[in-house]
C-alpha cells in the first residue's frame, strides 16, 4: 500500500464525507494506491452513517469505531496502528484542512521522515491559538524541535511512524513522536498549509482532566531527560 490517510471523527457529520471523498481522489492521482481510514470516536450524531454509505460506494474507505469516546490521543493510536501505507498523512474530518495541504506536503516529502504542515495563519479562535502556541513554544524551545505547529497535520514515512515505541496516553503523545524523531536524527521537515474556518460543528477542544494529564506527562519526560544528562 502506497498511502494511508487517517482520519479521526466525532460529531462531523456536516464535514467528513468531503474530507474522505477529497483524499481518495487526491490519492489516487498522486500515490495511485490508497486506503483512507476513518475512526468514529462514539459520535451522537450521523457520522457514521456517513462514512458506512462512502465506504460502501468507494473501496478505499474502511471505517473503525469506537463504542464510547475515547478521545484522540486513543483514537490516534489505533489508526495509526492499523495503515498499512508506505507513507501515512493525517487530518482532521472537520474540513479546516483543505486537501490542498496533503498535495503540497506530499510534493515536500522526497527523503524526510516526517513532513508537518504549518497552518498559517491558523483559522481557530483566539484562546485556542494562544494556547497552541504556548505549548508548541515551550516543547520547541526544551526539545530543540524544528517544528513550530507540533499538534499539526503530518505526513510520516510509514517505516518511521511504525518503528517508534509511543507511551504517552495524552496529546503529548504526536510530540513524543517528533522528539524521538529528531533524536534519531531523522529528516524533518515542515511547510506552510492553508487553514481554513470551521464551517460546522463544534470545536473540540481541551479539557480540564487531558490538559493535566499532558502536563504531567510532559514534566515525567523532560524530568527523565534530566535524569540520564539529556539536560
Amino acid at each position: 500500500m502506497r498511502l494511508s490517510v487517517v482520519i479521526p471523527a466525532y460529531n462531523e457529520e456536516s464535514t467528513v464525507g468531503g474530507v474522505v471523498r477529497a483524499h481518495v481522489d487526491a490519492g489516487r492521482r498522486l500515490a495511485g494506491e490508497v486506503e483512507v481510514l476513518v475512526c468514529d470516536d462514539g459520535s451522537t450524531d450521523a457520522t457514521v452513517r456517513v462514512v458506512e454509505g462512502i465506504a460502501r460506494e468507494l473501496p478505499e474507505v474502511r471505517l473503525l469505531r469506537n463504542e464510547r469516546n475515547a478521545g484522540i490521543p486513543a483514537t490516534m493510536k489505533r489508526l495509526y496502528a492499523e495503515a498499512r501505507g508506505e507513507w501515512v498523512y493525517f487530518t482532521p474530518a472537520d474540513g479546516q484542512l483543505p486537501v490542498g495541504a496533503f498535495e503540497c506536503m506530499w510534493a515536500a516529502r522526497d527523503d524526510a521522515a516526517l513532513v508537518v504542515g504549518r497552518r498559517v495563519p491558523r483559522r481557530d479562535p483566539p484562546t485556542r491559538v494562544l494556547i497552541a502556541e504556548l505549548y508548541s513554544g515551550t516543547l520547541r524551545r526544551a526539545f530543540r524541535l524544528p517544528v513550530k505547529d507540533i499538534d499539526s497535520v503530518k505526513l510520516y514515512r510509514g517505516s518511521d511512524l511504525r518503528s517508534l515505541d509511543v507511551r504517552s496516553r495524552s496529546s503529548f503523545f504526536e510530540a513524543e513522536m517528533l522528539i524521538a524523531l529528531c533524536r534519531r536524527h531523522r529528516p524533518v521537515i515542515e511547510v506552510v498549509v492553508e487553514h481554513r474556518p470551521r464551517i460546522a460543528g463544534v470545536p473540540k477542544g481541551v479539557t480540564l482532566p487531558s490538559a493535566l494529564l499532558a502536563i504531567a506527562e510532559v514534566a515525567k519526560f523532560m524530568l527523565a531527560d534530566f535524569l540520564r544528562g539529556r539536560r
